[in-house]
């Protein structure tokens, strides 16, 4: 079973946790990426929408119980591109850090084999 869940609600203090499995982070990366190239790109996981959208100027992220929207500018939406690989291609558990968000939380927490 793929696994890609947010949870907002952590031990880590201010910080919005993305958990996933490899799987998870491959389907995340290939929405990151379109949204990168074609300014917006969905996906559904475990009955949850992630609705990844390019919007300039912005590092915003609008969680509901249904549907996660992920608003980022290019320079952001890179960044977490550059940040999936080494999760994805490496061999054990890990996470990376996305600084300087606006809103939920300053910092976004993407985990692979850690959390889910």
């Amino acid at each position: 079973m793929t696994v890609f869940g947010i949870k907002p609600d952590n031990y880590f203090g201010d910080v919005v946790l993305a958990a996933a499995d490899r799987d998870g982070l491959r389907i995340f990366q290939y929405a990151v990426r379109s949204a990168h190239e074609s300014g917006q790109a969905t996906f559904d996981i475990d009955g949850v929408q992630q609705r990844i959208v390019r919007e300039s100027g912005t590092a915003d992220m609008e969680l509901g119980s249904q549907t996660v929207v992920w608003r980022f500018d290019d320079t952001k939406l890179v960044e977490i591109l550059d940040k999936l690989s080494p999760l994805i291609d490496g061999e054990g558990p890990g996470h990376q850090y996305i600084d300087d968000l606006n809103s939920p939380a300053p910092t976004l927490m993407i985990s692979v084999d850690e959390y889910a």
